[in-house]
């Protein structure tokens, strides 16, 4: 009953339209009233403050501003030229780009939802005009953002990284193979795609080209690296390199392209106020919710569950992947993170799941999500920049979904596809 007052009290409110973060301080007081009424309430502010009030998450307020910073300082047209001439030339040239520019540019932003409006808006319409199908050219946009949180810098990461404590370093480290291996299923699936409808090809780049992009894009494209590698260095930890990066995108957008200007650096740092304040209450409500779910213990419920099914881990792993598959397609993922770390981070670790492996594969799980109906963001976005009705990208988006759905297996169940640069850092 306890579970049930907690859950569906959460869902419930969440139903009606009630903001999540809402319905979750709601279902957490209405739980402690019933079922703990000599609880004092003071505690529920305490853990709210406290689950807000740890220097890591300095990370996210950098994060955010260095990526809106680079958003407005010129970079997008800087990694589409140069992504054009690294692969435009291999059949279906452009959505090969699409896929490669959202690589590149998941190094700076780390959110999927801008990784869709700023290729989004440059790339679907040079598509569209090259002769690809709208819906295509959507497609393989809103499915290649999926990039944009697995690559660092991830906000998601980041939340994983706090409420599992692990370090934030690992977790980032962790996401760049898988990474790159959803890059390369996705341009596969483009490749296969592009031969049976006969989509162009680009003019081959000469070496020069190359040349000239790249450094043309080298100073936007140095983020990631200074990121990664002071981390891998031990230069700084990952909320130092969030501060440098923001610093660095200031003086690359400013100073070097020289396309920041006043008020887009205002608008820069609106945004990303809003956007930590949106993630900061969430961890916030979290915490409560975390607090709870341990004195319940949900997660011994939650064990005994999956376990009723066989303690072997790759069935286990399966049986996480398909529920969280499933509440990936009707909630957000910071969202969704903050209800089931606390009840299936101790189950994966009773069968011997690493946390940094654990983390990186929820955090695909729950991006693909972004790509399904009904909940789907990057649907409806990418269908309204290539004006075509959201079920044409739901149908083009088919065999994208299944390459995602093979790039989750892999790195669910070979590990040392995440694990591979996190033993670097240890």
């Amino acid at each position: 009953m306890e579970v049930l007052t907690l859950l569906g009290t959460m869902v419930a409110l969440a139903a009606i339209g009630l903001p999540l973060v809402f319905a979750i301080l709601a279902a957490c007081l209405a739980t402690l009233l019933i079922f703990r009424p000599g609880l004092p309430l003071e505690v529920l502010p305490q853990l709210f403050v406290n689950g807000m009030d740890r220097p890591v998450l300095l990370a996210i307020v950098f994060f955010f501003l260095a990526g809106e910073l680079m958003n407005r300082g010129g970079i997008t047209r800087r990694i589409i030229d140069f992504a054009s001439a690294l692969v435009g030339h291999v059949r279906g040239g452009l959505g090969q780009v699409n896929v490669v520019s959202s690589i590149f540019f998941s190094g700076i932003t780390g959110s999927a939802v801008a990784d869709t409006a700023a290729i989004g808006t440059v790339m679907i319409p040079s598509m569209v005009r090259k002769g690809y199908a709208p819906g295509f050219a959507a497609a393989v946009t809103q499915t290649s953002s999926v990039i944009g949180p697995i690559i660092p810098p991830s906000i998601p990461m980041i939340v994983y990284a706090v409420m599992a404590e692990v370090s934030v370093g690992q977790m980032f480290l962790g996401g760049i193979l898988p990474g790159l291996v959803i890059g390369a299923v996705l341009m596969l699936v483009v490749l296969l795609i592009s031969v049976r409808r006969g989509y162009p090809v680009e003019r081959r780049a000469s070496a020069g080209d190359v040349v000239r992009t790249g450094l043309d894009a080298a100073v936007a494209l140095g983020t990631p690296l200074i990121i990664v590698g002071g981390i891998l260095g031990g230069v700084f930890t990952a909320t130092e390199a969030g501060a440098v990066a923001v610093l660095y995108s200031l003086l690359a957008g400013a100073l070097f392209y020289r396309e920041l200007d006043l008020p887009g650096l205002w608008a820069a740092i609106v945004r990303a106020a809003e956007g930590t304040a949106t993630v900061l209450v969430i961890l916030g409500a979290s915490s409560i919710f975390a607090w709870i779910v341990a004195d319940l213990r949900v997660h011994q419920a939650a064990a005994s569950l999956l376990f009723a099914l066989g303690r072997e881990p790759w069935l286990v792993l399966l049986a996480i992947n398909l529920l969280v598959l499933v509440v990936g397609l009707f909630m957000d993922p910071l969202a969704a993170l903050v209800i089931l770390v606390p009840i299936l981070l101790p189950a994966a670790a009773e069968i011997g799941v690493d946390p940094v492996h654990f983390g990186v594969m929820i955090v695909i799980n729950l991006m693909i999500g972004l790509t399904t109906p009904p909940v789907g963001y990057l649907i409806y976005l990418s269908a309204d920049i290539a004006e075509v009705p959201p079920e044409v990208v739901i149908r083009e988006s088919l065999p994208f979904l299944g390459a995602l759905l093979v790039a989750l297996g892999i790195c669910a169940y070979v590990p040392a596809v995440t694990l591979a640069l996190p033993s670097l850092l240890r």
